[in-house]
Formats: C-alpha cells, structure tokens, sequence
C-alpha cells in the first residue's frame, strides 16, 4: 500500500496547538479533519444536538408538513412505502412509529427485492390502490420514480417523497419532495440518508404541532442505525444524530428489537457503535430484505414484546447465515470469471454478470471492490434481465458513469460510491463496452493503487491512556470522520504468532514499554516479521482489547512494511 499523509504544514499545527490548547498530535489529527477555529471545534464535540438545523430549510418541507398535519387530523389513510435496506427499514420504522400516535389508520409496504425490485413499484400503487389509501409517503426512494408516482396521482392518491439520491432529468409529479440532493435544494447538509430525512420531517411537524422537536429524541435510535449502516459521511448533522442516537441505546430506553439483535450478535448495547452496527445490526436487518420479505426487520424494530423481538430476531439471524452461504458460492464464481474474462490484464472497472441471487450482489460488488480496487459492478440475470449493483473508489462518481451510459439501461440509481441498474441482458455488452471506455477516461492510475491514509507518525511513548480518551471523544467515527490511523516506524518485532493460520499476533517494545499487536489475515505479511534483523515501520489503529475483564491498549494492524532509514 501507499501511505498517504495529509499536508499539514508544522507551522499550522504549532499554531493551532496553541489556539487549542492540545498536544500537537491531537491538533495535528482535527487538522486533518478540517477543524481550524474554536467554533469547528466546539461544534465537533459538542454532545447536545446543537447542529441540527432547522427542518424548514429544506426544499418542500412547509408543503410536507401541512399535507401530513391535515391527513392526521382527517384520519386519512397513510401507506409508507419504504425501501427494502436497514435505511428503508429504519426510516419506515420511524415514520410508522411516529404517525401512529397522530393516526391509526398509518400502514407500511416493502417491495420485495427479487418480483418488484429497488424503489417504488406498479405492484406497490396497486396495492395502495386495492386499499383505499389517500396518501403514500415514500422513504429512501422515490425521486426517480416518474412513471409510478403519476400513475398513483392518476388514481387519486395524494404522494410525499423522502429520499436521499440524487435526482433525475425531470421530478416526479408529487405534493412534496423532500430530498436534500435536489438541484434546487439549498438545505445546509447535503449528506442524510433517508432516515435522517425522514428525522427532519418528524422536526418539522413536531415544531408545528407543538413548538419544538422534543418528541422526536426516542428515534434517534433508529436514525443512528440507518445513518450508520448506508455509510453516508458522519459529518455535521449526520454526526450529532448518530452521537444522540448511540447514547440512547447505550441508556436505558433501548428497544426490545435492538436489545434481541444484540444477544443474537452476542454483543452487549453499552459496546453499541459504528463498527457494531455495521457488522453487526446491520447485515441482519439486511438479510430479510435481500432473501425475502423486509416487512420482518421491521416487525422487530417497532414492536414493544420481548417476545415477538426474540422471535423476529432469530428470524433475522438465520437469515443471514443464509445470506452469508449465498454470498460465499457468488463471491467465489465472481472471481472466478474475473480470472477467466480478465486474465491478469485488468480493465479499471469489471463488469460481471451471472445466474446469482440479487439479494447478495452489492455485498459482493463491495467486498471485489475492495480486493482489486476499481469500480465493480454485478448484473444478476433472469429470464432475459439483468439487476445490477455497483460500488466505486474514490474520485469515480458512479452515477455521472451511469448517466453517460444510460441509453444502454432500462433504470438506474444510487449516488457517487453505490449505484444499481436494471438492464435487458442483450444489452449488457454495449453498456459493458461504453461504461469500461468511461472508467478508462476518468480514472487515473493512481486512483488504482492501493492507499492507506495515515494520520501522523507517532513515537511508542505517545500511544497511552490519554491518547485513547482522546480518540473516544471524537467518536462516533465513519466516512469523512475516519478513525484515526498513526504509524511507528523502525521497531523491531517479538513473539510472532499464527492465529487460525492467518492473522498475526506480535509484540513491540521500546525501554519500558511493551504493546501487543494483531494484524488480521496478514499470513503475506509473516515471513517479514519473523526476520529478527529486519526493522519494520507499521501503519495502525490503537485501540484498547478487553480480555478477562483486563483492558489493555492493542495496535489494530493495517499495514507493515520494510523500514527504509
């Protein structure tokens, strides 16, 4: 890997070292996330929800407010028709939790993945047809789905749109739509997801019922799950929901669905963060939607029996075990058609296309993006069509690829890093063709290589206790708030060992001082660290290892290479 530093000049860090008054690593690490006066950094750890903006900054949310005051009063029927992902899940869960203490005449539909597909569907408007409904309110989706949203208008249904993508040529035809990517839009933070769209809206029609937004904090629970698991930025706003959100499920509310989730993970909710949602919460409220009917997570995240949440939650564990078997067998034919369809002469993008389960294939695409570094896109084919999903790399915006190929395409959406398509199999060779002669056009050979982003170099003596409180505060981390990487360099490594044949396990030591090390799946990496004469220089992550209730500080390995003086 290449180590990447950020440019940030000593003479600034000294400066603001002073203007802060922190240690010139901890300046040196809030530089590099752009926090440069003492109001940035307030703002930063502030842990009172002071950046939430106000909700009638957003383009239509007066409109939105009024019609959804108005269907409640009027005990209108409501249809949320939501996504089948945790954010669509979640933001449906918050909407329907909220709306039933104004409504009960409030409902919830989730297209099934494999018959409808992403977004709103003709089958989902005739459902909402078939049921009388006066007003269908969208969430994580919506603002593409001209065609659908003005055959529901055509059959006197009234339609609010909450989504995050980025929008077409042309907007649906709808009452409202609420979507901060909207060109139009002049919302101060362009990076919710539907959850937290979903959130402002709450705000909205909480400050005009009531004069403030106090009755929206119990979801930010489910804000901070949706936030976290569709990997949008934790900055800002983002940020301060997902910080309130994890102390709500640290405190004593927690809801029963949460709580079940965790004894299935076998983790505990005062652990909860970021990385055990992602891992943990997330793929099981995933796994229904992707092998089956995502109406199951949200049984369990809205219902207030133990009972029912232990019974949904095991439903939701087993479907992921499932899902992990379907995703190994796609995942190892993928590779093996890069290998046939490539050889050892890659293109800077892959396009694949198979006989596999939609329901696996962005993981797939993330996890081949990951190990070969370039844009991948996966087509699963049935009956003459193709449902794609694609995930990119830094500096390659998906979306603008898409729309340069669009005429090759039936549908498409998504935004810069994660997109899905739909496309008639006969077609695939000429999208393949056009996307892979972009991809050659806009993606640089350095954008290929693989790189690590580290934060500062560091001496042993500055990885204790007090550098880990610090790093506690700036949580909670993800995109654009990464946790912070440091590298030693020149140490000499002891007590090497083999974990399950293929993570590392090592000591390092400097006088007095004496860490532990893991590196996990770095087998390449053992004959280095065995050498005794060879010093090596090390790119990490300190965090702190709890075992047999004794915490000490472990460096999270990231990458090793030979020291060069």
């Amino acid at each position: 890997m290449k180590w990447i530093y950020p440019e940030t000049s000593a003479e600034d860090v000294l400066d603001y070292s002073r203007l802060f008054r922190l240690p010139l690593l901890y300046t040196r690490v809030l530089l590099n996330r752009n926090i440069r006066s003492l109001p940035a950094l307030e703002q930063y750890f502030d842990k009172k929800n002071a950046t939430l903006y106000d909700p009638f900054l957003m383009l239509d949310m007066d409109k939105a407010v009024t019609i959804m005051i108005d269907a409640c009063k009027e005990k209108k029927k409501i249809l949320i028709y939501g996504d089948y992902d945790v954010d669509g899940v979640t933001s449906t869960s918050i909407l329907y939790l909220f709306l039933r203490t104004l409504n009960e005449n409030v409902y919830y539909y989730i297209p099934e993945r494999e018959k409808e597909g992403y977004g709103v569907s003709m089958e989902g408007i005739d459902h909402a047809i078939e049921q009388q409904i006066n007003l269908v309110i969208t969430c994580d989706c919506g603002i593409t789905a001209n065609e659908e949203i003005a055959y529901a208008v055509r059959n006197g249904i009234s339609v609010i749109i909450t989504d995050h993508h980025e929008q077409g040529e042309f907007l649906p035809e709808a009452s409202a739509i609420l979507d901060p990517k909207r060109n139009e839009d002049n919302y101060p933070f362009r990076e919710l997801c539907g959850a937290g769209v979903v959130f402002k809206l709450l705000q909205g029609i909480c400050i005009s019922l009531y004069g403030n937004a106090d009755k929206t904090t119990p979801y930010l629970d489910l804000v901070a799950i949706g936030t976290a698991a569709d990997i949008v930025p934790l900055t800002d706003e983002n940020r301060c929901m997902v910080r309130a959100g994890l102390e709500r499920i640290r405190g004593q509310v927690c809801r029963p669905g949460i709580l079940e989730l965790f004894n299935v993970c076998k983790m505990s909710a005062e652990d909860i963060s970021v990385v055990n949602i992602v891992f943990g919460l997330a793929p099981r409220l995933n796994a229904v939607g992707r092998m089956g009917n995502a109406s199951r997570a949200i049984t369990l995240l809205t219902t207030e029996d133990r009972k029912i949440a232990r019974e949904f939650s095991i439903i939701l564990h087993q479907e992921n075990a499932e899902r992990q078997r379907v995703e190994r067998n796609v995942t190892r034919e993928a590779v093996a058609q890069i290998r046939e369809k490539y050889g050892d002469k890659l293109p800077k993008a892959l396009i694949l296309a198979g006989e596999w389960h939609p329901g696996v294939i962005g993981i797939v695409s993330s996890k081949i993006k990951d190990c070969f570094n370039r844009p991948v896109f996966l087509i699963a084919l049935s009956d003459g069509a193709g449902k794609g999903s694609g995930r990119s790399i830094t500096g390659f915006d998906l979306h603008a690829a898409l729309t340069a190929c669009s005429t090759h395409l039936s549908a498409y959406g998504g935004h810069q890093m994660a997109a899905g398509l739909t496309i008639d199999a006969e077609n695939i060779p000429e999208f393949e063709a056009e996307f892979l002669s972009y991809a050659e056009s806009n993606i640089s050979e350095t954008m290929l290589e693989p790189a690590i982003e580290v934060d500062a170099p560091v001496t042993l003596p500055e990885i204790g206790s007090r550098l880990l409180d610090f790093l506690h505060d700036m949580e909670p981390f993800g995109p654009g708030n990464m946790r912070p990487k440091f590298s030693l360099h020149g140490v000499s490594v002891k007590n090497v060992s083999l974990l399950k044949d293929k993570h590392l396990k090592f000591t390092i030591k400097e006088d007095n001082i004496t860490l532990n090390c893991i590196g996990w799946n770095m087998l390449t990496k053992y004959e280095m660290v065995m050498d005794s004469s060879q010093r090596v220089d090390l790119a990490f992550v300190p965090t702190i290892n709890v075992w047999n209730d004794i915490k000490r500080i472990q460096l999270v390995i990231k990458d090793i290479r030979p020291h060069r003086p």
